[in-house]
């Protein structure tokens, strides 16, 4: 089954369901939700509308921020503004997440 990514606008929580006719935030139980892209990660915070994540080049440890993307393939295109490495992780709250290494 698929799964579907939501944010719940009332806690601001970010969960997944595989299936919803109305999906209801399992934390504070609110039916106000928001569909996400299924590539947004788990963790990250989307309430607040566009922000930005934090990355980490794993060749030279530069830490930066850059706007959320677009896409996937948007973040694929990552290179480090220190040593223009494409070995990029993204850094979430429950670690690091490594991107398309090219």
């Amino acid at each position: 089954m698929v799964e579907n990514t939501y944010l719940c606008h009332q806690c601001g929580s970010i969960f997944r369901l595989t299936s919803a006719k109305e999906a209801k935030c399992p934390q504070c139980g609110s039916s106000q939700t928001k569909e996400l892209p299924s590539w947004v990660p788990m963790g990250s915070d989307l309430s607040e509308g566009p922000s930005t994540w934090q990355y980490e080049c794993q060749q030279c440890k530069h830490k930066f921020e850059l706007p959320v993307p677009g896409s996937p393939s948007q973040e694929r295109d990552i290179k480090c503004p220190a040593c223009d490495g494409g070995h990029i992780h993204r850094l979430t709250i429950y670690g690091s997440e490594p991107l398309y290494c090219g």
